[in-house]
């Protein structure tokens, strides 16, 4: 495989028990750049003898890993951490190549995992329990964290390797062991990562990576007997189905799914800082992330100004590949995704909606690109409104009180990020209390998360587990409660 600057110097495909497994076969898949419809590489498919392997090689380090000293887990991520910083440019030039988010974005993810690394080898040192004051003269009693067993990490294409980072280093650092299916879109970004740690040396086992379809291997390792958690961020869809296979067997379930998330602006805000954490929030990795901004709500006093700079600034943002310098947009990640963008916007105006700007295919001769979408006179009940499109497309939604913005901030079925803008302390308050959001941010934009901070969603947005804090090893340990008499 050779693109865009990267040479391979090994062969990569499957990671099972410490080995990269690669045989050609008929499964096999290719990994497509959006930006040029060019081949990246090809990638193997799991077969279901594979996933088995990889299950069965983390049950056996897990008898192992479990009773490995914290800080020496810790370790591991240490020097990851360092192994990040050397291969940094590698691994972000394939992410662009790979899902098309501009370099300066991939470069930004990579040191997100760099920071997790860090974050969570501190925890080797802090993985608390907690003792407790016994009614009994002769008795001790202490409750401690112990690992669950194998984590089934499925991750999606729009953070490559972050969301990969979040749930596999918790999982490794609480003494759990990993297999890996990541979306396919991805799976070279994905070979990259797993193999920083095959190169510090994690014991065989620990990680495994298996590619291929979400229908057959992402659904194998829902089933399988031996899988004890399943963490998953992707579609609102696939996770319900996760959950229903997963309650079977009785397995822990952590699910981090799709938003339809609002800035709110009331009258007193400062509009030129709204305009522009509104288009970063809107349009930064090509508005595919699950906290970005895909309404505005804002009262009607201060609308057409608040609109005239938002569009204003969104018709600067230039389009291109995300490998060439001076370009904040890259493509959407596939042809399907750039069709689902359109249909969306006709939809749209079919229910009444105006095109403020863009709304159609960016004019390249190659390439999934579609042009920065502000949508005016959209209704709470447009499907625009309601419903998550994950592409560049941000609608405008008129309130006439604070009241009224919360309302309709509040009228659909997901509950990830929301931000309002005010100067006001009153209303500032009364938003945290009173917006239904796993995440909410004053004066700031949807998708601003900071590490060591609880981030997931309430509603259909996630089932109530929290990942990039310690609050993850709430899904990734469980607790022992010892008492001893003596």
């Amino acid at each position: 495989m050779s693109h865009q600057g990267f040479s391979e110097t090994k062969k990569f495909g499957l990671y099972i028990n410490g080995d990269w497994v690669y045989n050609s076969r008929q499964n096999d898949f290719e990994s497509m750049n959006p930006a040029t419809e060019e081949r990246v590489g090809t990638c193997p498919g799991a077969s279901p003898h594979e996933v088995n392997q990889a299950v069965d090689s983390a049950v056996q380090a897990f008898k192992t890993w479990k009773n490995t000293p914290l800080p020496e887990r810790a370790h591991y991520l240490w020097q990851a951490a360092a192994l990040f910083e050397e291969r940094k440019v590698e691994i972000a030039t394939m992410m662009t190549c790979e899902m098309g988010k501009v370099l300066a974005e991939s470069l930004g993810e990579v040191g997100v995992v760099i920071e997790t690394c860090k974050y969570m080898a501190g925890e080797g040192r802090r993985l608390f329990g907690e003792t407790v004051a016994s009614g009994a003269p002769d008795r001790q009693i202490m409750m401690i964290r112990e690992p669950v067993g194998v984590v089934a990490c499925i991750t999606p294409w729009n953070f490559p390797v972050a969301m990969g980072g979040y749930k596999i280093l918790a999982a490794l650092v609480s003494g759990n062991t990993v297999v890996w299916k990541p979306a396919s879109e991805v799976a070279i970004s994905a070979q990259l990562f797993t193999d920083v740690f095959h190169e510090v040396g994690l014991p065989n086992g620990v990680l495994n990576l298996i590619t291929g379809s979400g229908r057959k291997v992402g659904a194998q390792l829902a089933e399988h007997k031996d899988i004890s958690v399943i963490s998953f961020t992707g579609s609102t869809e696939v996770g319900i189905k996760l959950s229903e296979t997963a309650s079977k067997s009785l397995k822990r379930v952590s699910l981090e799914l799709g938003g339809k998330n609002a800035v709110i602006v009331l009258k007193d805000a400062n509009l030129d800082a709204a305009a522009e954490a509104i288009v970063k929030s809107a349009f930064t990795t090509t508005g595919q992330r699950c906290t970005a901004a895909s309404r505005v709500i804002v009262e009607s006093d201060i609308h057409d100004e608040l609109l005239q700079k938002v569009v204003r600034k969104a018709k600067e943002l230039r389009v291109g590949n995300g490998l060439e310098e001076g370009v904040d947009i890259g493509p959407l990640v596939n042809k399907q995704q750039l069709e689902t963008t359109e249909k969306y916007v006709e939809i749209a105006l079919r229910e009444g909606a105006e095109l403020e700007c863009g709304g159609k295919r960016a004019a390249t001769e190659k390439g999934y690109f579609f042009e920065p979408t502000i949508l005016s006179k959209v209704k709470k009940d447009h499907r625009a409104a309601q419903e998550e499109i994950f592409g560049p497309v941000l609608a405008f939604i008129e309130a006439e009180s604070f009241e009224e913005a919360i309302d309709i901030n509040n009228s659909t079925e997901y509950g990830l990020s929301s931000s309002l803008f005010t100067s006001s302390l009153h209303y500032a308050n009364r938003g945290a209390r009173e917006i239904e959001s796993g995440l909410v941010y004053i004066n700031n934009g949807t998708s601003n998360a900071e590490i060591g901070v609880a981030f997931g969603g309430t509603k259909s947005s996630g089932n109530g587990h929290r990942e990039v804090s310690h609050h993850v090893f709430d899904i990734m340990t469980e607790w022992k409660s010892v008492y001893i008499n003596y």
